[in-house]
């Protein structure tokens, strides 16, 4: 048979890469003949820097036809200090040829021969709540700047197109901050820049778009997006999101009432301005309204808008950006459906399977790419929820296996060793039991 693998990370364990050839060498030491491939999957939060750059690299991650650039960068942090953050630069290279074997002048003989620059960034390196200590955390003061300033970076470096994912963040300041390290300005009564965070979305007056880096008319943003949540009201990003980034109940409803009114001006000004920028989002509304048949308007309602504390907005109305499930955009980077075509099995999983996996997690997404070609997709996971069974019910998985532990309590089964050979071992017992 031919099989492929595409199993998410186990949380807090393993990797996706590594998952996927635990169950590799479990199918082989059962059916030597087996031919499979791997393939390392994620959703767009965690893991997704990995699974993305493995599309421009064999088995043995090696650059194959492509390049991969990893890029570390000093940036503002969500509370204003000074940190490191990491993205991948993924180029297409006009020949091998021109590398030749001076390895020590290799990177630079990669940039000035690409033809193609697409930089991979997880907002999260930059603003994610992981950064903020608990007793910081206040999302009327932390901020998206960093992430402008990775763009900002990606874009000296020749990149045109990016793939972010905005899981995981610490902030709640409508991607002001991200906007602002790009040049846009957002001001007071007096003029004046307003603050970083929440607090800056309460004293804003107007927004300035002169100084707003004219490259950006040229980029296109791919924004992996795993919520749908509008981006005010009770199920908005201030009132949903905000309470785990250290929001009050009184900072819930400033923080709504501020993002309102920040939503108010955004929209007017896009109403009225006819530049490049707004241009291409009155472009986008008309084209999604014929597509439905109905009245589609990007704004504060969209699908997403209120992810990552407003962030969604942000690339939708500035920047022209396209809010797309995280596992759909990875699947589609990696080609993986045309080996998914001619393939006789699909094997999927994450550390844990139960019915909020059909919200855009990653079993799902591979799933309902191998069903749209009639193919068996069987799924394993550390834990597994009675709930689960709706999965199969839905025809998405046709079966799904826990882990077995061997007696291990919990902690000890997630130790990095224990979980590769506990997988393993329930994957090579399975296929010894003739499954096909």
């Amino acid at each position: 048979m031919k099989i492929i693998v595409a199993i998410d990370s186990f949380k807090g364990s393993i990797t996706s890469y590594e998952a996927g050839n635990a169950i590799k060498a479990g199918i082989l030491e059962s059916c030597p003949d087996e031919n499979i491939k791997v393939y390392p999957v994620a959703d767009g939060g965690e893991g997704t820097l990995e699974a993305l750059s493995f599309s421009c690299c064999n088995e043995k991650n090696i650059p194959d036809e492509n390049v991969v650039m990893s890029q570390e960068v000093n940036v503002t942090g969500p509370l204003g200090d000074r940190i490191l953050a990491k993205y991948y630069i993924l180029c297409k290279p006009k020949s091998h040829a021109q590398y030749g074997e001076d390895m020590e002048r290799k990177e630079d003989k990669m940039y000035s021969s690409v033809q193609h620059k697409t930089a991979i960034i997880e907002m999260s390196s930059a603003a994610g709540l992981p950064l903020v200590p608990e007793d910081k955390r206040n999302p009327l003061h932390t901020t998206t700047y960093g992430v402008g300033e990775m763009i900002r970076y990606a874009i000296g470096k020749g990149c045109r197109d990016f793939i972010i994912g905005i899981g995981g963040s610490a902030t709640n300041d409508g991607g002001i901050g991200m906007l602002q390290a790009l040049g846009y300005r957002f001001v007071d009564a007096k003029g004046n820049d307003v603050p970083y965070g929440g607090a800056g979305l309460e004293q804003l007056q107007d927004i300035y778009f002169e100084d707003a880096m004219y490259e950006l008319s040229g980029c296109t943003f791919r924004v992996a997006c795993d919520v749908t949540n509008p981006l005010t009201g009770k199920n908005g990003s201030s009132y949903v999101f905000s309470p785990q980034k250290g929001a009050t109940p009184d900072m819930v409803v400033r923080m709504d009432n501020a993002m309102t009114k920040y939503a108010n001006l955004v929209e007017h000004v896009a109403m009225c301005d006819i530049g490049a920028i707004h241009g291409l989002w009155s472009r986008k509304c008309e084209e999604l309204s014929r597509n439905n048949d109905k009245n589609v308007v990007v704004n504060r309602d969209y699908p997403g808008a209120g992810a990552a504390g407003g962030l969604g907005y942000a690339f939708l109305m500035f920047l022209n950006g396209t809010l797309e499930s995280g596992v759909d955009i990875v699947l589609s980077e990696l080609g993986i459906e045309e080996d998914i075509k001619d393939a006789d099995l699909v094997i999927t999983g994450e550390g844990k399977i139960d019915s909020q996996s059909i919200n855009g997690k990653t079993p799902i997404g591979v799933a309902r790419l191998a069903k749209k070609y009639g193919k068996k997709v069987i799924a394993f996971a550390g834990l597994v929820d009675d709930s689960s069974k709706s999965l199969t019910k839905l025809g998405l998985i046709d079966e799904i296996y826990e882990v077995d532990r061997k007696g291990m309590d919990l902690q000890d089964a997630m130790k990095r060793d224990n979980a590769i050979a506990n997988l393993k071992d329930t994957v090579k017992d399975i296929f010894t039991s003739n499954i096909n």
